[in-house]
């Protein structure tokens, strides 16, 4: 008997990676079936015509099946494609790391700051430096 996560068997309820795999691939199943270009709408057509560009040996309306179904076997790769298809991953990456974007913007405005004083320094060095070679001179 195997000790696999992907060999059980939950219950609909519980919180499980299967039960996820499982609404996403009804996600997915969701977003083809109610396509807005009709003719996409097969496992076939989407398959043929919008995945296997991404892929050089292209995809089978049953590997579509097994991403759609929450199979574990799916190559993330087929599931990366429908999302990119999708247009969902800057909203996947966002909730993945939601306070990133408040950091990159942190950090903009600190090294802005840090640029403004080091204008302050140079100018300050400048007049020093021109102070200094007129009293050479002079």
């Amino acid at each position: 008997m195997s000790n696999a996560i992907f060999d059980e068997m939950p219950s609909p309820i519980d919180k499980h990676v299967l039960n996820y795999l499982e609404l996403l691939g009804a996600a997915l199943r969701n977003y083809r079936r109610t396509h807005p270009t009709v003719g996409l709408r097969s496992t076939e057509r989407f398959s043929e015509l919008r995945l296997s560009p991404y892929f050089s040996t292209g995809i089978t309306r049953k590997t579509l099946a097994a991403a759609e179904t929450g199979k574990p076997s799916a190559s993330m790769g087929v599931y990366a494609a429908i999302l990119q298809e999708m247009g969902v991953w800057p909203d996947i990456i966002h909730s993945l790391g939601s306070s990133q974007a408040e950091d990159v913007r942190y950090i903009e405005i600190v090294i802005n700051a840090l640029r403004d004083k080091e204008k302050e320094r140079r100018k300050k060095r400048l007049k020093t430096l021109n102070t200094q070679f007129f009293n050479d001179i002079g």
